[in-house]
């Protein structure tokens, strides 16, 4: 009877060994905050693949209209990480409890302001020398009715390119709008010109609209950043950092596959994620579109006087100019201390 005890007992330390690695490996949940664009479909694609789990993650993904309602959500949902636009990662009042932790891509050929065909903002182009390529004068501009994202890439693009044509928003007649909603506005005959990002603007060129300026034409950078909560992320700093390996195997992908063969992907995560329709000639531009940037190329442009510290800088500057900020926040925003970059050097 004893040996048969002895047995059972045996029986159940030999299963409870067994299970115990399963229990250690079960991977940790891991909540993150994105909107339905380019930066978007490099981590679902990289979890369609099981490269969470690979990296010992569960990630869950909630979509949100702008980085700025990402930002402002932080203390309802207390997210992980999210994907979302500079403006807002530095500027929003929640920004404080964030860090910058990796540069998802750059999208200054993807920021675009649209008008009608119509539209006699198109009969100038090059008012400014300095800005060829940029439409519009401070007279065909001047009092236009605009539809336009507050506070994120969308409106530091709208600043720039009235400073351009010599006018400012107070010259102009601005109407605060989510960038979805503003486009549906826009095509019902609503304003005179919308202020967008990619993929939006596609359906907005589908539609006929014209680009009159984008970021690139004017002279400005538009990276779209990598968040971590700062809590969170000094809690559990490996797992910032493995999902920062699950996102860098993302771009390795899409800088190895031809953007066609992923285009198939993309219009599906798309339609998941918006429950809008992509062309797959709309997918494969907006990949094209978006440089995004190796581990390497991330570490030097996270260095002391590196691209993401310039057009950082660009950013504040638009920010203090455009709120009212205290000096206390200016310094803050002045001395970076949301960068970083010791995530990346973790798994290099």
């Amino acid at each position: 009877m004893i040996f048969g005890k002895m047995k059972s007992l045996l029986a159940v330390l030999a299963l409870a060994l067994l299970l115990a690695p399963a229990a250690q490996a079960a991977p940790a949940k891991l909540s993150s905050a994105w909107m339905g664009e380019h930066e978007t479909f490099v981590a679902w694609y990289a979890k369609q693949q099981g490269w969470d789990k690979e990296a010992g993650l569960d990630l869950t993904m909630m979509p949100f209209d702008s980085g700025k309602n990402i930002v402002e959500s932080l203390a309802a949902y207390d997210w992980a990480v999210a994907g979302c636009g500079a403006v807002p990662a530095l500027t929003t009042p929640l920004s404080d409890y964030l860090y910058i932790i990796a540069v998802a891509n750059d999208e200054s050929a993807n920021n675009a302001i649209y008008v009608r065909k119509d539209s006699p903002i198109l009969e100038a182009k090059g008012t400014n020398p300095s800005y060829p390529n940029v439409y519009g004068s401070a007279v065909t501009v001047q009092k236009a009715d605009i539809l336009y994202p507050k506070s994120t890439s969308a409106h530091y693009l709208l600043a720039t390119w009235l400073r351009i044509l010599g006018l400012s928003e107070k010259d102009v007649k601005l109407q605060e709008m989510e960038p979805t909603p503003a486009l549906s506005a826009f095509t019902g005959g609503v304003g005179d010109a919308v202020a967008l990002w990619a993929p939006l603007t596609y359906e907005a060129e589908a539609k006929g609209f014209k680009s009159v300026a984008n970021s690139k034409d004017c002279g400005i950078t538009q990276l779209v950043l990598l968040v971590a909560n700062r809590r969170f992320a000094d809690q559990h700093p490996e797992q910032v950092q493995a999902f920062l390996k699950m996102y860098m195997r993302g771009i390795e992908a899409l800088r190895a596959k031809p953007a066609k063969e992923l285009a198939v992907d993309y219009v599906r995560f798309y339609k998941e994620w918006t429950g809008r329709d992509l062309t797959p000639e709309m997918a494969v531009a907006d990949i094209q579109s978006h440089p995004v940037f190796t581990l390497e190329e991330q570490l030097a442009m996270f260095a002391p006087g590196g691209s993401v510290q310039k057009a950082l800088n660009e950013i504040v500057d638009f920010s203090i100019s455009h709120g009212s900020f205290t000096p206390e926040q200016i310094d803050k925003m002045k001395g970076k201390t949301q960068v970083a970059a010791r995530f990346l050097e973790a798994i290099k």
